[in-house]
């Protein structure tokens, strides 16, 4: 399993807007990527700007057709539109 968290700092006044467009996403993963065995939105506490995804991935195989999805597309060319700076990403190997 190959596990992600990527974090999102969102310009004010746009989090509504955020929270639309990736719960729609959210949702369709969850529906057409089985090998997306884990894929959850979540806040920030301590920063209201502040978000995170949870990925978790049955193999690289998995996370591969992810990265080729029409809604990745998708979402990568609407989601700067939010983003009050770069996406940050940690990547690695689920250990147990």
């Amino acid at each position: 399993m190959i596990g992600i968290c990527a974090q999102f700092t969102i310009q004010d006044g746009k989090a509504a807007e955020f929270e639309a467009m990736l719960t729609e996403f959210v949702t369709t993963v969850k529906a057409k990527e089985p090998g997306a065995t884990v894929y959850q939105l979540c806040k920030n506490a301590k920063a209201e700007n502040e978000y995170f995804m949870l990925e978790l991935y049955a193999d690289q195989a998995a996370l591969d057709a992810h990265g080729k999805t029409d809604h990745m597309a998708a979402l990568v060319a609407k989601i700067g539109q939010f983003l009050a700076g770069p996406p940050k990403l940690v990547q690695g190997p689920a250990l147990f």
